[in-house]
């Protein structure tokens, strides 16, 4: 609803009989502004338009004054999409705009726009809409249209729409197009994808009470019936949450989960610890399901392992501190032990006593004995410490050499306004890449660039190999910087461990090379200033020989 506020907002900005701040709807330029066909109130999509000549373009017209209305409002949706260079060339206007001009922006993503813009704004955060007040919203309209609906339906549309007032009568005006006389509960299961709630409710008692047949049966059921593995585990995070709020807040939460009584009481007794792990290990599958095509393996691993008994770390420890400790005064066993030290200790007196050679030998043996006990520790000492000092030889793969190369070829003609140029493009691509293929600028960046290719670190070794296997996406994000910067670039990636070891080699040789190329020169003018005196002298002698005759030597 932010474009909706921003149009009402502007309209009533240039209504010409307000009722108590609301925009009449009345007078020409409520009329207009419904219309659409304001002059004085423009939208601008920065998704479309997120270049510094789209904003370059704004800027050098805002001085012009309203044709209609009071004032001219600019309404630029989704503000975030707008390149560093445009967000530049906006700042100045929005620091000392002309006072006939309004700016509003509109962003789901605050955290892209810079505080530079933030801080000359007023901010206006909106909230999600309660399921509650979505639901009431749809009664309200079902009523009027007197079509008969089903409150479990309404339920699911409002847990899909997630706090989205316009997703959840698009969702109704589907089912509503799917059957026209009624909205009942099974339609809604299936145009929107979610397991039925009493399917989730045996998934769940079957986790709580750790059987994983009965919980993967279940579940595929409910797949079978056209329920994605994210939404069963979407929908088992939300019961399960529900359940722990409902059995542990003593009534404080309200049941509107619609959760059976027959449920409620069978979960009134699971430990708070058991709803804890199996919402942490749900969250982890969630997260696994966004790297594998695969989806039902995160959820049957999920089920496997929430449905197994947690193994306490503490338990042995508190087995062993639970047993009984032996009795220490077991005065026969004392006796025993002393009858064994007696016995040891004349047996090695007789020995002594009987070869004073062997004692020698025996004792010189155990002195030498004891410098080779102290001598391997001094060894190993300093073994490790010389084992510290090596630096760890690394095996390059052929291919690691390979891209090494190509990341050197780069370097040797990598050019700051190249490098400028990529970093200047790279918000752009959010606006032309799918969801799934944005993940990948998140771990990429562009750390040198040459007139033909661009280097990319990849922060990630695992992205690192996805990325390079997947020639298909290279080449589109390849074809968008070319469209977005004017001009063509390959794409080299390497990993960021390897990043700095690689630049730091590159600058070592290359300074080895200055170093050497410098030394040739050195040499070369050594060599030419050599020639040049001998030339020189041969001259002088020449002249000589000219004015003194053939008996003049090099010495005269």
């Amino acid at each position: 609803g932010k474009t909706s506020c921003a149009k009402i907002f502007a309209k009533a900005l240039n209504c010409t009989n307000l009722q108590d701040g609301e925009p009449c709807n009345e007078c020409e330029n409520c009329k207009a502004a419904d219309a659409g066909s304001m002059p004085d109130i423009m939208e601008i999509d920065a998704a479309s338009n997120n270049g510094v000549d789209e904003i370059r373009d704004i800027r050098d017209k805002v001085k012009y004054a309203p044709t209609q209305g009071k004032y001219k409002v600019y309404i630029i949706d989704e503000v975030h999409m707008l390149s560093m260079g445009a967000f530049n060339a906006l700042l100045k206007t929005l620091e000392e705009p002309p006072e006939h001009v309004v700016f509003i922006l509109a962003t789901t993503e605050l955290q892209k726009v810079p505080a530079t813009v933030i801080s000359r704004t007023q901010r206006y955060n909106f909230k999600r809409i309660s399921k509650a007040d979505l639901e009431q919203r749809m009664k309200y309209i079902l009523d009027q249209e007197k079509i008969k609906y089903d409150e479990k339906a309404l339920a699911v549309i409002a847990q899909v729409a997630d706090g989205g007032m316009r997703d959840a009568l698009s969702i109704l005006d589907q089912l509503l197009s799917y059957e026209k006389g009624s909205v009942n509960y099974d339609n809604a299961l299936k145009i929107t994808g979610f397991a039925a709630r009493e399917n989730i409710e045996k998934i769940l008692l079957a986790l709580l009470s750790e059987d994983a047949g009965a919980a993967l049966k279940e579940t595929q059921s409910a797949l079978a019936d056209g329920a994605s593995s994210k939404n069963i585990l979407d929908e088992l995070i939300d019961l399960a949450t529900n359940s722990l709020m409902i059995s542990k807040a003593n009534g404080a939460v309200d049941d509107n989960s619609f959760l059976t009584k027959d449920f409620s009481q069978k979960i009134s007794q699971i430990p708070s610890a058991r709803y804890f792990r199996l919402i942490t290990l749900a969250n982890n599958a969630l997260n696994d399901l966004r790297y594998t095509n695969q989806q039902q393996i995160p959820l049957e691993v999920f089920l496997v392992e929430a449905s197994q008994k947690e193994e306490p770390q503490t338990q042995v420890a508190t087995q062993s501190a639970n047993q009984p400790a032996p009795a220490n005064n077991d005065l026969q066993a004392e006796i025993a032990a002393l009858k064994k030290q007696v016995v040891d200790l004349t047996q090695q007196v007789n020995n002594l006593t009987q070869s004073p050679k062997t004692f020698d030998k025996d004792h010189v043996f155990h002195l030498d004995s004891t410098k080779k006990n102290n001598k391997p520790q001094q060894t190993r000492a300093e073994a490790a410490e010389t084992k510290a000092k090596k630096k760890p030889v690394k095996r390059i793969k052929e291919s690691d050499q390979q891209n090494r190369k190509r990341v050197y070829q780069v370097l040797e003609n990598a050019t700051r306004e190249d490098l400028t140029r990529i970093k200047n493009v790279w918000p752009d691509l959010q606006s032309v890449l799918a969801v799934s293929e944005r993940a990948l600028l998140d771990v990429l960046e562009p750390v040198a660039a040459s007139p033909e290719q661009v280097v990319m670190k990849c922060k990630y070794a695992l992205w690192f190999e996805k990325a390079s296997s997947d020639s298909d996406l290279l080449d589109k994000l390849t074809g968008y910087i070319e469209k977005f910067a004017k001009h063509s670039y390959g794409i080299v990636l390497v990993p960021d461990n390897d990043w700095l070891e690689v630049r730091k080699e590159f600058v070592q040789s290359h300074k080895e090379e200055l170093l050497a190329k410098k030394k040739k020169k050195i040499e070369a003018i050594q060599e030419e200033k050599n020639d040049a005196q001998s030339e020189a002298d041969s001259k002088i002698i020449d002249k000589a020989k000219d004015l003194f005759g053939d008996a003049v030597h090099i010495k005269d």
